[in-house]
Formats: structure tokens, sequence, C-alpha cells
């Protein structure tokens, strides 16, 4: 029997013996993608309310195997009720400067590149693969950095997000198999509370052909990523063959995602959004799953977790 702990810090104090004794109930959702992190916690008792942006920290684990930290939040809202208050709060790192609206370009530059650049703006830490894909020119125009860094990730089929601190802008398929530098969790269908998967009625895409036209030779191109029928088609306008493959690919990535999603309730664990989820023991659908997001609850009850996927 395992005994589930939490450990919360509110502005550097920690407040995890108070929230203890008036029977809190911790709530942390994470996301893939550009969607902030959300922390709720619901109190019994008179607490004073917070201010807005003051900032938590929070741990959740074992008595037994110790804790793993998830992250610094931000106050965003509190509710009180006679003999209760609900905060919530957001990843820090979603602020109003991400969302200001610039005007510049990007010259031959990797999407790594990129991605420090936009980075360093912020004082974030960096973890890119995207250093062997380049751009010869990116332009962005009454666009903010959150929005365009979003953008390429769509193009090029690439896990964005930010975290602790942490600008992460990463591939999710590397020669046609998931990351292999992406955490993965292993769960057991024995280990399950419940799950489902559904698959979509949606057409299996094999190759992408993408067709442009070279200015300088003055005549249409085309190259195709993958190979067999169907076949995805893919126009724009390419620097050079190199960019259309590349785009290509993610292209056909992209099609591809989110034919069959699932969900699955299991006994809390450290499980992570963005991570690639590994099922063994439920048949047909054993495999490798991207996750999309998950809900971590604890409170006098235990601790679980909810975790959304897709293939």
């Amino acid at each position: 029997m395992v005994t589930p702990i939490f450990k919360v810090e509110a502005n550097g104090k920690d407040i995890t013996e108070v929230l203890l004794k008036n029977s809190a109930r911790i709530t942390f959702k994470d996301e893939d993608g550009v969607a902030a992190d959300e922390l709720s916690i619901e109190a019994l008792g008179n607490f004073r309310r917070p201010k807005y942006e003051d900032e938590l920290k929070l741990w959740l684990g074992y008595k037994e195997s110790g804790l793993y930290y998830c992250g610094i939040f931000i106050v965003q809202t509190s509710t009180k009720k006679r003999d209760s208050i609900n905060i919530t709060a957001t990843g820090a790192n979603f602020t109003s400067e991400l969302k200001k609206k610039r005007n510049r370009s990007y010259e031959k530059m990797s999407l790594e590149g990129i991605a420090r650049e936009i980075a360093k703006r912020y004082d974030l830490n960096v973890k890119s693969d995207f250093s062997d894909v380049y751009v010869q020119h990116l332009s962005q125009t009454n666009e903010s950095d959150l929005n365009l860094l979003n953008r390429l990730a769509n193009e090029y089929n690439a896990i964005f997000s930010i975290k602790n601190n942490t600008l992460i802008f990463k591939k999710r398929i590397k020669e046609d198999k998931k990351a292999e530098d992406l955490p993965v969790f292993e769960v057991e269908e024995s280990e399950c509370e419940s799950w489902e998967i559904k698959h979509s009625n949606r057409t299996l895409y094999r190759s992408c052909k993408a067709i442009w036209h070279d200015t300088k030779e003055n005549k249409t191109k085309e190259i195709i990523a993958g190979s067999k029928e169907p076949e995805l088609i893919l126009k724009g306008s390419f620097k050079n063959e190199a960019e259309a493959k590349t785009k290509a690919e993610a292209k056909l990535q992209t099609a591809n995602r989110g034919i069959a999603t699932g969900s699955l309730t299991i006994y809390g664990q450290n499980i992570r959004a963005g991570g690639i989820l590994k099922l063994t023991g439920f048949g047909e659908e054993d495999g490798e799953y991207t996750i999309k997001s998950v809900e971590h609850t604890l409170d006098e009850d235990g601790y679980s977790v909810y975790v959304e996927f897709e293939n």
C-alpha cells in the first residue's frame, strides 16, 4: 500500500500542512502544445484570498517513493465561499509579452535558431532538435511569438510548449518513428481503472506529393514523401526541394494523426503530456501513442490520473 502526498509552495512558503488540515483537493492539468497548464486548489476553511499573480509551485508523489516536480503556476482567479476557497493558476510562462504582436523576419536560419532567438527575449531555456531544418526566409507580420511558434509547429509537425522556464520545440517523429528522446510512459491494461480507444473512419494517407513553381527555372516541380496510394497533395511556395520534402513529410504525419484517439484512468503516477504512451496488454490496441493531456487529481480519497492520447 502506498501513501499519496503533495507539496505546495506559495511565494516560496511551504503551505502543505495548512492545506492538508483543511481537506485540500489538488488538480493539475498538464497540456501538450500551447494551452496553458493549470493548477486548481480547493480547500475548506476561511483562507486569506491570494493576490493575482502570486506564484505557486507544485510537487506530487508518494511517501514511499518521493515527490516529483510539476511546475510553477501564477494565480489567475480565487473564489471564496462561506467555508471554502477555490484557487486556479496557470503555467508561469504564458505571459502577455508572448502574445504581443511583432514585425520582423528571419533569414537563412534553422528552426532551432528561431526558437532560441525567441526564447532569449523571455529568458527561457530551449530544448529543440530542429538544428537540421532551415528556412531561407520567414516573415513575422503583425504576429505574436506564441502564434509564430505554433504556426511553425503545425507546418513541421513539431511538439511546441513552454513549461518550467523552458521552450520546447521538438520533432514528433524522426525517421518514421516517434522521437526516441521523448519520455516514454508504459501502462499495462491491468493497471487501468477504465479505458477506451476510438478509431475514426478517416483516410490513412501513404504518401504526400508537394507541388511548387520554381521561379528560377520557371517550371512546376514536385516531390513525393512516402509511397503508394492514397496520396495527399500539398501545394505551396517552397524555396527549394529540401523545404518542399520536409513540409511534405510533416504534412503526411499531421494528416494521419488522430485516426485513433483514447483515454484511460489509472492510479496516480508521473505521466506527462507530450510524451509517448506505450500500451501493453490491450490486445490489438497495443502500441505507442502521443499523450495529449493529463489530469492529476489528489485528495482524501487518493491519487488518480486521467490521460488523453492519440496515434
